[in-house]
């Protein structure tokens, strides 16, 4: 009864506060399959069920080092790798080894032999029987000829070396360097983690009443309650949290922290009434087995929506769609700084570009000048050093050449100078090759820029299905389906090349998209760490990249634990600008603009066909009478201007 009480006393100061209005209640069902939903690398959704990934790697490295730094076996010499297991039941298990040709392996005890070499890779793998895997420590002893790379490291201590066949073991001096470290070894069994976290999209309350609108304004949200379908077993756990903002995108300071649901049987229920317009969800899946996980098929969520109905009655006759869609994993974007500013400025990048006429225009030829800087590729040069990723470095180095210059230079040549512009581009990892990925506003997605490929310089590239630009995985799958035929390759000059030269090429290409990986940041001009020294100059080893694979459970690229089947893990969109317009009176409306711009200036807005001007992220718009057109577009701190969102009303 006091609640009653309590609910009716701030339902009435609410209309009063509001000029007497009178608010409306609309019940409201939300019934989500997990399309927009986000999950870290424990959780997965695969055929629209989310659950946990049946696939767990055990590390204690990163592979952020020298593939120099190794330890060398032979006889008498043997080295050791623990692993703690919380538990040790699973379906399978594999071990892996960087660099690990002629090793043979005591695994608890008990000897295995020597491994496999995973397809096209430097690393080695043993089966391990499971049987063998025990609670706790568990001991994996490398014997034989061969070379264990290690990663500097002091934490947690579970690498050895011994001298004397295994009797005694030094915990603190590995390899050529007698440092402390860990060997570049990783045990993947096929079991269910113990917890993974799944966040969905954010959902506009608002947007459940009126649609893409106008809205009214929102009061707050009654009796929600979460109800799933799926499996539910001994063992396993589900805990549903939410968070509500006044803001469409996640900002800290508008957001609440994440509250946990109680659950009510089969059923979670918020204990508050939902004060804000936007609110999200977040899954934890836990199990307290490794053998089964919880699973849910589908997430329904009811609420009673209250709120003022909108008096503006004009009519949206235009409206352009955006769909903003999001990576689960954070990419950090490079920021202007003297490192760029200077790479811009001592090369002349805008003179290199200015004569495109588009902006793929400006990108290619821009990727022509990124390659024929050095024209002798693949060449270690006067002090046989492989360069890192900046830019000013290799471009200082490339021309004698003083210094190696391979794919892995002219990719970072072309995205550190298309950052250096104020596009967004990023390095792209392919099987043996590597290539760069930019941000195009004019095709409205990632494109593939092929810059070293070659010996000569004439033949850098991008490739075309029905005059498209196309990314690495759209190429991936067309090879896939037998459908190579169907792609152009588009070089700068494909006039500089012969034409065996150009047919020898193109038979072999396709094979590099049996793997790609993209890293998570393109900053490196400025800020080198995390990183890999001398990336590309051995099989890839590092795992600081995202991998893709087909299905949650990797079988392409085993030896790394960042995976992901999620298309816009890899393909997220950029530079698009979200207008939501709220009643405010009869003639006039609350404009909210929201942005997912890498490096956001400001906003520039025409009103009815007039001058752009700035504007803040939030206005008032007064309607005239009959057509009234808002046109709103982003500009990055680069001076890129983003491709125009604009809305049309009738009044």
């Amino acid at each position: 009864m006091r609640s009653l009480q309590l609910f009716l006393f701030s339902f009435f100061i609410a209309n009063f506060l509001y000029g007497q209005k009178i608010t409306a209640m609309k019940e409201i069902e939300i019934s989500d399959h997990f399309k927009h939903w986000t999950t870290d690398f424990s959780a997965c959704i695969s055929e629209n069920r989310l659950t946990l990934r049946n696939s767990v790697l055990y590390k204690d490295e990163e592979g952020r080092t020298h593939y120099a730094n190794i330890e060398r076996l032979v006889s008498g010499i043997c080295a050791k790798k623990q692993f703690f297991l919380k538990n040790s039941v699973c379906a399978k298990a594999e071990l892996f080894v960087y660099r690990g040709a002629g090793l043979k392996l005591i695994c608890n005890g008990i000897q295995l032999g020597e491994p496999k070499q995973l397809p096209s890779t430097g690393w080695y793998f043993w089966n391990i029987p499971t049987n063998l895997l025990k609670k706790g420590l568990n001991d994996f002893i490398f014997t034989g000829e061969g070379i264990l790379v290690i990663e500097p490291s002091l934490y947690p201590d579970r690498s050895a070396r011994s001298f004397d066949d295994g009797k005694t073991w030094d915990f603190d001096n590995l390899g050529v360097n007698n440092g402390n470290g860990e060997y570049l070894v990783r045990l993947r069994l096929q079991q269910y983690p113990e917890a993974g976290i799944a966040t969905s999209g954010i959902y506009d309350l608002m947007n459940f009443i009126e649609g893409e609108n106008i809205h009214g304004k929102f009061v707050s949200a009654h009796e929600t309650r979460i109800s799933c379908e799926g499996q539910f077993i001994s063992g396993t756990e589900i805990v549903i949290q939410y968070r509500c903002g006044d803001s469409k995108f996640y900002e800290p300071r508008k957001w609440t922290s994440w509250v946990n649901l109680k659950k009510v049987k089969n059923t979670w229920v918020t204990e508050k009434e939902i004060q804000r317009r936007f609110i999200q969800l977040r899954v934890v899946l836990k199990t307290k087995r490794s053998d089964v996980a919880p699973s849910i098929e589908e997430l329904r969520i009811k609420t009673r929506v209250e709120y003022y109905p909108p008096e503006c009655k004009a009519t949206i006759i235009e409206y352009t769609p955006v769909e903003m869609l999001q990576t689960s994993i954070p990419f950090v974007y490079q920021e202007p700084n003297f490192r760029t500013k200077a790479l811009r400025s001592m090369y002349n990048l805008d003179s290199v570009i200015k004569e495109g006429k588009t902006e793929f225009e400006k990108l290619v030829r821009l990727r022509d000048w990124a390659r024929h800087t050095a024209p002798k590729g693949w060449d270690w040069g006067t002090s046989m050093w492989c360069p890192p990723w900046d830019a000013l470095v290799i471009l200082a180095t490339n021309k004698q050449p003083a210094a190696l210059c391979m794919c892995t230079h002219y990719s970072t040549i072309f995205v550190q100078c298309a950052n250096s512009l104020g596009y967004v581009a990023r390095h792209l990892i392919l099987d043996h090759h590597c290539v760069a990925e930019v941000w195009s506003d004019q095709f409205k997605k990632w494109i593939l820029m092929d810059t070293g490929n070659s010996h000569n310089p004439e033949m850098n590239c991008h490739l075309e299905h029905n005059g498209i630009p196309l990314n690495a995985l759209e190429i991936r799958n067309l090879w896939k389906a037998g459908r190579s035929n169907e792609i152009k390759f588009v070089y700068s000059n494909e006039s500089g090349a012969s034409k065996e030269e150009i047919e020898k090429f193109e038979a072999t290409y396709f094979k590099n998209f049996q793997r790609f990986a993209i890293p998570l940041r393109n900053n490196f001009l400025g800020n080198p760490e995390p990183g890999e020294p001398e990336q590309g100059m051995s099989e890839y080893y590092c795992d600081l990249y995202l991998w893709w694979e087909e299905k949650p459970e990797p079988t392409e690229s085993p030896e790394y634990s960042r995976i992901s089947n999620r298309l816009n893990d890899f393909y997220w969109t950029i530079n698009q600008t979200l207008i939501d317009l709220v009643s405010l009176n009869e003639n006039s409306l609350t404009v909210s603009l929201y942005n997912n711009v890498p490096s956001f200036s400001h906003y520039l807005v025409s009103i009815n066909g007039g001058k752009w001007q700035k504007f803040p992220s939030q206005f008032t718009w007064n309607l005239a009478e009959g057509r009234n057109e808002l046109a709103v577009k982003s500009v990055n701190i680069y001076g890129i201007e983003c491709p125009v969102s604009k809305v049309v009303l009738e009044r």
